[in-house]
């Protein structure tokens, strides 16, 4: 199967979590549930949260979140508690992201397009390193939209001043792929580094001379 763009892209936009930065949210959550659910029925529960929503698009205070987040998944701990342990979940980039970002951003313009909030954003930038290494940085929490909504990814297209197609987005989530392929982007799942270096590699964006810090 060929992967090649027929055209070359000015812009790769990334997810951070789960794609550049390692998020354990999920798994974090899953600790404090009492029912043991699978992982793929807390990520269904985690995006259609009200209070996850209501966060993420810059609708509430932290503390309102960390209430509301407590009395809908029926947690067992006070919200300041529960909030301390959210801040928490932010990891750092994987290894390998910043020499990849480096060999990509001497052909491209490079930009992230999280879903998240005031609590995460400035961890991820800034302790991550992120800020940067990366051209533009999007966040749904400032924009006050969010993935997969074809809105938040006109905003970052218009913001750029770019044709859809001419940018190629990675992320974790089926679901915002599909959203950012109905804006007219070049969309791609990527669920860890590993599988963002060998989509990376399948569409011929890195140089010759990258080598993968991967292991695949």
């Amino acid at each position: 199967m060929n992967h090649r763009l027929l055209e070359k892209p000015k812009v790769i936009l990334f997810d951070l979590g789960g794609v550049l930065i390692n998020f354990i949210g999920l798994q974090g959550v899953g600790k404090l549930l009492q029912n043991d659910p699978a992982p793929g029925e807390i990520r269904n529960r985690w995006i259609a949260s009200d209070a996850i929503i209501q966060f993420e698009r810059g609708g509430c205070s932290p503390g309102e979140f960390a209430r509301t987040f407590v009395e809908e998944w029926g947690l067992a701990l006070d919200p300041d508690t529960f909030l301390e342990m959210f801040r928490s979940w932010i990891k750092p980039p994987f290894p390998g992201v910043e020499d990849l970002l480096s060999d990509l951003r001497e052909r491209f313009i490079l930009a992230c397009l999280s879903n998240t909030n005031e609590l995460h954003w400035r961890t991820m930038l800034d302790e991550g390193g992120l800020r940067k290494s990366l051209d533009k940085h999007y966040a749904s929490h400032l924009i006050g939209k969010a993935k997969p909504n074809w809105e938040v990814f006109a905003f970052v297209v218009q913001d750029l001043g770019c044709d859809p197609s001419e940018i190629i987005f990675f992320d974790d989530g089926a679901e915002n792929i599909e959203g950012a392929r109905e804006a007219g982007l070049f969309a791609y799942q990527a669920q860890g580094f590993g599988e963002l270096e060998m989509r990376a590699s399948q569409l011929g964006l890195l140089s010759p001379g990258y080598r993968s810090t991967s292991g695949r």
